[in-house]
């Protein structure tokens, strides 16, 4: 098979390798419109393509069972149109499962053509061949609920590697004494003014040490429990 490289007996060595050496290293370029993505979860910048996939790092960055995820993984090749082609994937993520899962993102217009879709199979067949798992993931799925993806950059922005405060612990000793509460008490009760509480929180749910429901605003009423 074309660009066969032995892939198929070094996929694992492959998926490894593609966290710290992906198939194509992005750079500024006039043709592309390049995005830099700080990543919480990975500590360290994804490059990206475009923003529809730096708001899907967002999503990436804060789902509990994703452990970890790179751009621009593998390449490998399908046949389509009686040629041989070959095709890098936007994403590659491996899940607390430990699966891997490759992910190419699309605006909701071109995901729905039939040209993109006869070679979309082609490419997803050409997954198959080498074991892998090839998803489409459409832009509706990553910025239909605005008050999801809006809380995730909210989150993301007051992320941080750094050791929890003195703050963070006062707050997560409040809701094990006191169960589930609102940012609001939780601020009223640290003797915090207002909104300064929702760095705090935000924080401690990029961390995952705290839960609250996203698909709504997160304000002063949002109620937060530990996970």
């Amino acid at each position: 098979m074309y660009y066969q490289y032995s892939l198929c007996e070094n996929i694992a060595f492959a998926l490894e390798n593609a966290f710290e050496n992906p198939a194509r290293k992005l750079t500024k370029s006039r043709d592309k419109n390049i995005h830099r993505f700080a990543s919480a979860k990975m500590g360290k910048t994804i490059m990206v393509e475009s923003a529809l996939e730096c708001d899907a790092c967002y999503h990436f960055d804060f789902a509990k069972d994703i452990i970890r995820f790179c751009s621009q993984p593998i390449r490998y090749p399908y046949h389509y149109n009686g040629k041989w082609h070959p095709y890098v994937p936007d994403f590659l993520v491996q899940f607390d499962s430990g699966e891997y899962v490759l992910y190419e993102i699309k605006h909701d217009g071109i995901a729905s053509s039939s040209s993109f879709l006869e070679e979309w199979a082609a490419k997803q067949q050409g997954a198959e061949y080498f074991g892998l798992t090839l998803e489409l993931v459409k832009e509706k799925q990553i910025r239909g609920k605005t008050s999801l993806l809006n809380n995730l950059k909210l989150i993301h922005r007051y992320a941080s590697r750094d050791c929890l405060t003195d703050t963070h612990h006062l707050i997560v000793n409040i809701i094990k004494s006191d169960g589930p509460q609102s940012a609001e008490y939780l601020a009223h009760k640290a003797s915090l003014a207002g909104r300064s509480i929702m760095p705090v929180v935000c924080n401690l749910l990029s961390r995952n040490l705290l839960e609250t429901e996203l698909d709504s605003p997160l304000s002063l009423q949002s109620e937060f429990g530990l996970t």
